[in-house]
């Protein structure tokens, strides 16, 4: 009975720490395995992440014109991330979108103005 038991807890262990090193490993990862587990990952939170749209890096991958983006976005303290979404249609060039994500994930975007976005990260935006 405790042979069972330590094997038992050893593969919790391990199943744990893989799942940590998981979410650590995939939080920034733009590829669709990351996104995908980032959308039912329980230890990432969403926030909004703030992208300016740059047209010359889009691509039109399905031939639909769906415009796939792969860009720098911020958090709202500054931080740097990298993301990648894909817009329905070319989108405004030099304009500013708020993305709702977990982790790498994005569920949604909308354009916002400069007013609404944090200094810091306007900042960043324009260098």
């Amino acid at each position: 009975m405790r042979s069972f038991l330590r094997v038992f807890l050893l593969g919790i262990v391990i199943i744990g720490l893989g799942y940590l090193g998981a979410c650590f490993y995939t939080k920034d990862n733009t590829s669709q395995v990351s996104q995908a587990f980032n959308n039912y990952n329980i230890l990432v939170k969403r926030e909004p992440r703030y992208v300016k749209i740059d047209n010359k890096d889009a691509k039109d991958k399905d031939g639909y014109g769906n415009y796939t983006y792969n860009l720098k976005s911020y958090d709202e303290n500054g931080k740097e991330h990298p993301i990648e979404f894909m817009g329905m249609g070319k989108l405004k060039q030099d304009h500013y979108l708020k993305l709702d994500t977990k982790g790498s994930y994005v569920y949604s975007y909308k354009e916002v103005f400069k007013k609404d976005i944090p200094s810091d990260v306007y900042t960043k935006l324009n260098l």
